[in-house]
């Protein structure tokens, strides 16, 4: 019945469409294109295969000569989607072939709209996906005038269309095995190459390369896409085959780069060339599974590659040696990714991996900063040594030479700015690395960072001093941001990077430098955090409590100190660090706790939580107070300082302007509640302020926080009657009687319904209830679900629900309920809290401190200072922003979810919020059927 009323709705969409002057909305044109394009919707794929739609397009476009361009954009855009099925495309084209044909010529007019462009190339890439429209652009020769359109400067999208036109026309030739059309299509596509006389040219003004430039780059660009796409060359192909051996582009393109100077350009000619000789080494040999490659079989792989940077080192380029070597890496991980092939050398069998090569000439640069600067005697580092030796035994000739020749051409140039250069490239080379590679890159990394460490192997300061300028500070934090990502999202052991257990030392090691910049010290401290995660091992523990004065001893002296940055990130990161420490310290590491305590770092992270004004710092800060409630003697030096951190945390809970911040104080009001014996007074005062924040708070996340709370509680309550892992045991202790209890289901349905009891008493239900009716948000209702269901379905195993009945004057239906809505919340009037400085300094007397003080960490002391005025304040007992006075009773909590749907109104729900969007409704606001549906709320808006 739907996909009638919706054929009908497109029917008077289309009416509207052929009136004179009409004009379709962008913004409703875009939405409906994007439903049509949706094949998953079942009333689209309905609509796109019934005849009704090309019937409509026909009808439409016979009418659209005089139409205003809004619409013949949105029909050209549904033709080429109802294009895309070939019953549909030789109907419309059968009858509206020819008026395509002219459009298609239209298009490289100057003065066609780039929307009719974009429309017309949307069509061009539908019809190309079958066999029919293969024959139209065959017959028609639309190919020709779409590949002329680059000529026309179009925009930037339309040129990427066109060249995803043309690769994948030829690509379905060469699967239609097309050899002559093939041959006619890169005949005329060579063309613009073809004509310039590049051998009998000796030099080229400025203005000709620009001419010659603008001309050939959307040959190579197409050439480009069609060799890379989807990695087909690794494959014999017929299409291969006429560019390679009957067509010898690389010729051509080997003439033209030779006079061409214009980097962009040379760069994508050599990438072409890179991709032509790999197909043409896979023409004589397919990637098939069990093939072996000898050492000649990529032996031009390999010259060419010496050659394309020899060239560049002519030219006295080195960033584009490294971006050839780049794109290389790149093109080689992306053709082979999981199927490397290997290549042998004939003469002792070594094997030679392609994907490893221009990586090696890649780190040449990274390498040359371990010793830049530094006169040769004191090369003796016997570590690198042989790191560079393993890199030459897994290189082939080639390789090795070319590495060779940019190390000497980079030590002619600026070498920093070189280095620099390197490093930055190697931050988007990093996601193209498989984990070999990856530990390669650390090591050199590695010695880097070991070479900026300020102290020896022996942990002495080094006496040679290089003074540090900007831009070396600069290239070390680039290598930095690429040791985090590495160690982040690859597998650096040390197995292959023995180097990785000395990390967590250096970076140390380095933060003690001065002058770091503020990016370096935070990719620093989450390095740390990282490598502490993952490769401080238990087993370390009594090593570290035997050897104290290592850099793990002065950790907590480094997060104090970080912790009191001026620069919020800082102050954040190191948060994150000691939140890390925190966590790992309640178990898997114990001796973090002594660092924590005698530097006092969780209660400096409270002193920050409540004053600092960056909103991330104080959830980072807020944290490391959860995270500490687990460890007794952490948790008791922070209550003797804060003893009212209890009430603090609700003032936050309640008062505080960021969401964020407020979801946080409710995590650690949580693991307050579980890991912290609470008084009776409060706990009663924290279930009235989190039955508040699960009803009234208006960020989603602090809602679902509070219901995560709700679930802590009612475990706790189960836990507390005996339950163990989900499951009560055969018997247990009661502490009312003091006796051995045997668990029958009686006893079980008597300790659950005692539960029920308490959780009504305190609003627990009252908050399931009450979320779950149809005007909660849909992730809200959903958390709520899934937080009640859990608990019902533990009832439901005991039969509880069968022995709830309803008690005199209790609430027995959700209608009921919110009837009373008004009469059952109260809503308490925000006080001002009773604010009383223990201390306090006036303006005069910080200036003398300033003037008096001698200390370099001046700032950090005044900051504590501060801190700690700010936080020695006393607050007044806090009330929630609503207090309920009746609560839902366990009869009306479990008859709710026994007898009502939640799923299905969920669900509901969900489809309601998507119809906002969906396909009906974007018809009805096109054509204004709201404003003539008598049954339509007016103010049924969104």
């Amino acid at each position: 019945m739907e996909c009638v009323k919706i054929q009908n709705k497109i029917k008077l969409l289309f009416e509207k469409l052929t009136e004179p002057n009409y004009v379709l909305d962008n913004y409703y044109a875009d939405g409906l294109i994007t439903k049509l394009a949706d094949c998953s919707d079942p009333e689209v794929a309905f609509l796109k295969n019934a005849p009704l739609l090309s019937d409509l397009i026909i009808d439409a476009l016979d009418k659209a000569d005089d139409a205003h361009i809004t619409v013949k954009v949105f029909l050209t855009r549904v033709l080429a989607i109802a294009s895309q099925k070939e019953l549909h495309f030789a109907k419309m084209f059968d009858r509206q072939g020819d008026r395509m044909l002219a459009g298609f010529k239209e298009i490289c007019t100057p003065n066609t709209s780039p929307s009719i462009r974009v429309a017309y190339m949307e069509a061009a890439l539908k019809i190309v996906t079958h066999n029919s429209g293969i024959a139209w652009l065959l017959k028609t020769g639309v190919w020709k005038e779409i590949l002329s359109l680059c000529n026309e400067k179009p925009t930037v999208f339309v040129v990427r269309q066109i060249y995803k036109f043309m690769s994948e026309f030829l690509w379905r030739l060469n699967d239609l095995n097309d050899a002559d059309n093939i041959r006619i299509i890169v005949n005329h596509l060579i063309q613009p190459i073809r004509k310039y006389d590049f051998i009998n040219v000796q030099s080229l003004t400025s203005e000709e390369e620009e001419e010659i430039c603008i001309a050939v780059e959307p040959t190579v660009q197409i050439l480009l896409s069609t060799v890379s796409k989807e990695c087909r060359i690794v494959n014999t192909t017929l299409l291969m085959k006429i560019l390679i051996k009957e067509f010898t582009v690389s010729n051509y393109l080997y003439v033209a780069y030779d006079r061409i100077r214009t980097d962009d350009l040379s760069l994508t000619f050599l990438k072409l060339m890179f991709w032509l000789t790999l197909a043409k080494v896979f023409l004589g040999k397919p990637m098939l599974p069990g093939t072996l490659y000898s050492a000649e079989d990529f032996l031009e792989v390999a010259a060419f590659n010496f050659n394309v940077i020899q060239s560049f080192v002519q030219r006295r380029s080195a960033t584009l040696v490294l971006d050839f070597c780049s794109a290389c890496n790149i093109i080689w991980n992306k053709l082979c990714q999981d199927k490397e092939p290997g290549m042998y050398q004939e003469d002792d069998q070594k094997r030679i991996k392609m994907k490893n090569q221009m990586l090696f000439v890649f780190l040449v640069p990274v390498l040359l900063f371990v010793t830049y600067g530094k006169p040769q005697s004191a090369l003796t580092d016997q570590r690198i040594h042989d790191y560079i030796e393993r890199l030459l035994n897994l290189s082939c000739e080639y390789t090795a030479k070319a590495a060779y020749a940019l190390r000497d051409l980079t030590e002619q140039l600026d070498t920093l700015q070189v280095i620099l250069q390197c490093v930055k490239k190697l931050i988007h080379l990093k996601d193209h690395l498989n984990d070999e590679q990856a530990n390669l890159v650390f090591q050199a990394l590695f010695y880097v960072l070991q070479e900026y460490n300020p102290l020896d192997l022996n942990g002495d300061p080094k006496l040679e001093h290089f003074e540090d300028g900007e831009e070396k500070n600069l290239v070390m934090t680039y290598v930095m941001d690429s040791v985090l990502s590495l160690v982040t999202h690859r597998n650096i052991n040390w197995h292959e990077s023995v180097e990785i257990m000395c990390l967590y030392n250096i970076v140390i090691n380095n933060l003690e430098r001065s002058n770091l910049s503020c990016k370096f010290v935070v990719v620093s401290l989450k390095v740390i955090g990282l490598t502490m995660k993952k490769f401080l091992q238990p087993n370390l523990t009594l090593l570290v409590d035997g050897q104290p004065g290592g850099s793990i001893h002065d950790l907590g002296k480094l997060i104090y100190r970080k912790m009191q940055d001026r620069h919020w990130e800082i102050r954040d990161t190191a948060l994150e660090l000691l939140y890390i420490c925190t966590d790992i310290a309640y178990i898997k590491f114990p001796p973090f706790q002594k660092q924590i305590l005698e530097n006092n770092l969780i209660n400096v992270a409270a002193t920050i939580a409540f004053n600092d004004y960056e909103p991330y710092v104080q959830v980072s800060a807020l944290k490391c107070i959860g995270a500490s409630s687990r460890i007794n003697s952490v948790w008791d030096q922070l209550i003797a300082e804060f003893p009212d951190i209890k009430c603090r945390l609700l003032h936050i809970l309640r008062n505080s302007e960021e969401g964020i911040v407020r979801k946080e104080a409710c995590n650690v009001l949580s693991s307050l509640y579980q890991n912290s014996k609470l008084c009776p007074g409060f706990t009663q005062t924290l279930y009235e302020h989190m039955v508040s924040s699960a009803l009234t708070d208006f960020h989603w996340e602090v809602q679902i926080s509070a219901l995560n709370f709700w679930r802590r509680v009612y475990y706790t309550l189960l836990n507390g009657q005996g339950m163990l892992d989900g499951n009560f045991p055969p018997v247990t202790f009661s502490r009312e009687t003091r006796k051995i209890v045997t668990l029958n289901e009686a006893e079980i349905q008597k300790r659950l319904l005692k539960i029920l009891d308490e959780l009504a008493a305190i609003g627990c239900l009252t908050v399931f209830v009450t979320l779950l009716h149809d005007q909660t948000e849909v992730c809200i209702m959903d958390a709520t679900l899934n937080i009640a269901q859990e608990f019902y379905d533990i009832l439901k195993k005991y039969n509880v629900p069968d022995l709830l009945t309803p008690k005199e004057g209790e609430i027995t239906s959700i209608e009921e309920l919110r009837y009373t809505d008004k009469d059952e919340i109260k809503e308490e009037k925000e006080v001002d809290d009773n604010v009383e400085m223990l201390d306090a300094q006036n303006p005069d007397n910080i200036i003398q401190d300033i003037l008096n003080a001698d200390d370099v960490n001046l700032l950090a002391n005044i900051y504590e200072r501060h801190m700690t005025l700010e936080g020695n304040k006393t607050v007044a007992p806090l009330k929630p922003k609503i207090k309920l006075l009746r609560f839902a009773s366990p009869y009306l909590f479990v008859n709710y979810l026994k007898n009502t749907d939640l799923k299905q109104i969920i669900e509901d729900k969900r489809k309601w919020n998507d119809g906002i969007r969906s396909l009906s409704s974007l018809l009805d606001d096109v054509l204004g059927l709201y404003e003539v549906n008598q049954e339509s709320n007016s103010l049924d808006c969104y």
